[in-house]
């Protein structure tokens, strides 16, 4: 290249606008080329190049000029010829697309593109595309359930991802197909965007949405459908732990009351049912049941959900879920101090100070002077009390030898003994588990806490001999002291063990 050429391809690069300007500010004048004269002579190319392919991508306020790369071009300009020839933008070679942005809704706009090669001629197309912007936004095109991560669930506000959506636009959230019942909106910054509801009642829904720039768009299409369960009275929801395999349910939020007609009942006032064996609670939970045959309620013809005796995963989906919520800790934090332990005979050595207190033998009420211990908190807000200490609770699990999967006894053991022993172990200790019960040991902050051993965070299990008992009783009475606990479990005794601190709970599933 000469030094004259090298001097106006440098030029170019640092200054292209110039050269669209030096004909008037900001606006190009295209005289066509005269007869007879060379394209040197008018600062134009011979090259061929057809200029705008399509326009696509329309939006309300945006669109996307597209056209075909020539080797021969170096840089292309974009003009506005809606309304006279003005310059808008270089856009370097081999990108061959530009964005159009901040345009007026229900309006025509006509654009063109032209190349220029690397001495600075611009080529001579006068191909001018034309094409008009919506009126409204386009409707967002999909929504899904984002939290939680099921339905049915009792989040009482779901969250939901709504996509196809234009940043800077406002996005509501609806539950009819005509968009008239609002529970939410956002602005969007981005193709998505989540939207979490306003509080809602028990039922099942369907989510749309439309979003607002300028103008309001129609109603999506797209849905997303949500099922918010209720609970009984006196029950609380427990969230799903896909982990343990358990669906969203219902339990009990206190223990388990006698009504007075022999029928189990989750009320503040009066004593837990106690004094009752591991079949009859069993039975008094299957009796609440609508249906009368074991086939019907097993299928639950009546579709109006089944109680049972709470089983040891959906304990342990509570377990698990109160030891992630740091309320629930001696020292406010997870896995700091102590999980607050209840009625348990007086007050525990955690460095956060007390997790339990001494009161009657067994109590009941939410007006308790317990030190703030008795109930636990789950992550959704909701109480559940006495899940720790007070009485202690039948759960539906019997290891007896007729269930037995494994030899030795498959009761939770520390390896090194080489089966299960008659002594209180602490959870730390538990590395041989229960067949399929991976579920028993605590959540993610035990493997890093090596304070464990001699602390009692969480409670104790008791796995007996491998001929002893085998039905599962959790979380201990009122003289636990610090080694009760909602991880503690005792399967030391068999089904039709009965004792005056001994109780249950039961769960409803939806």
């Amino acid at each position: 290249m000469n030094k004259k050429r090298l001097c106006n391809f440098t030029f170019l690069l640092v200054s292209i606008a110039s050269l669209t300007a030096c004909n008037g500010i900001g606006t190009a004048d295209f005289g066509e080329t005269a007869s007879g004269s060379t394209s040197t002579e008018t600062n134009t190319t011979n090259a061929s190049f057809s200029g705008i392919d399509s326009i696509g991508s329309v939006t309300d306020t945006s669109a996307v000029i597209n056209w075909s790369h020539s080797a021969d071009f170096v840089v292309y300009q974009v003009f506005n010829t809606s309304s006279g020839t003005v310059y808008v933008s270089t856009v370097a070679a081999p990108t061959a697309i530009y964005s159009l942005s901040g345009l007026t809704p229900g309006n025509t706009y006509s654009y063109r593109v032209r190349g220029v090669d690397s001495e600075g001629r611009v080529d001579t197309n006068t191909n001018d595309v034309s094409f008009t912007t919506n009126s409204a936004p386009d409707a967002p095109s999909g929504l899904s359930l984002n939290s939680p991560s099921s339905s049915p669930a009792f989040d009482q506000t779901p969250t939901i991802t709504i996509s196809g959506v234009k940043s800077g636009d406002t996005i509501r959230l609806f539950t009819d197909s005509s968009c008239s019942t609002q529970v939410g909106s956002a602005a969007s910054t981005g193709t998505t965007v989540n939207i979490t509801t306003s509080s809602l009642s028990a039922g099942s829904y369907t989510f749309y949405a439309n979003a607002t720039g300028t103008n309001t768009s129609s109603c999506s299409t797209a849905s997303a459908s949500y099922t918010l369960n209720s609970c009984p009275t006196g029950y609380i929801g427990v969230p799903a732990n896909a982990g343990l395999g358990v669906s969203a349910f219902c339990v009990m939020k206190y223990e388990a009351k006698n009504d007075g007609s022999g029928n189990a009942v989750s009320q503040e006032a009066s004593t837990p049912w106690v004094s009752i064996n591991q079949t009859n609670a069993w039975n008094e939970c299957d009796d609440l049941n609508s249906e009368s045959s074991r086939g019907d309620i097993d299928s639950d013809t009546n579709t109006d959900g089944t109680y049972a005796l709470i089983s040891n995963p959906e304990w342990m989906t509570i377990a698990r879920n109160v030891e992630n919520v740091a309320a629930n800790w001696t020292d406010g934090s997870v896995g700091s101090g102590c999980l607050m332990r209840g009625n348990v005979g007086g007050t525990s050595a955690c460095t956060g100070g007390d997790s339990g207190y001494n009161g009657p033998n067994p109590d009941f009420g939410s007006g308790r002077s317990d030190n703030g211990t008795a109930s636990l908190t789950l992550d959704n807000g909701e109480e559940i009390w006495d899940l720790s200490g007070n009485v202690w609770e039948w759960v539906d699990w019997d290891m007896t030898s007729t269930l037995v999967t494994v030899t030795p006894a498959n009761k939770a053991y520390i390896s090194s003994e080489g089966s299960p022993q008659s002594a209180w172990k602490e959870f730390v200790d538990l590395d041989t588990n229960i067949a399929g019960g991976d579920e028993m040991f605590p959540d993610s902050w035990q493997a890093t806490d090596t304070s464990l051993q001699g602390c009692d965070k969480i409670g104790r299990y008791y796995a007996g001999s491998n001929s002893s008992g085998g039905a599962a009783l959790r979380g201990r009475a009122w003289s636990g002291g610090r080694y009760a606990g909602a991880f503690s479990l005792d399967l030391s005794n068999v089904p039709s063990y009965a004792n005056t601190g001994v109780g249950f709970r039961c769960v409803y599933r939806p």
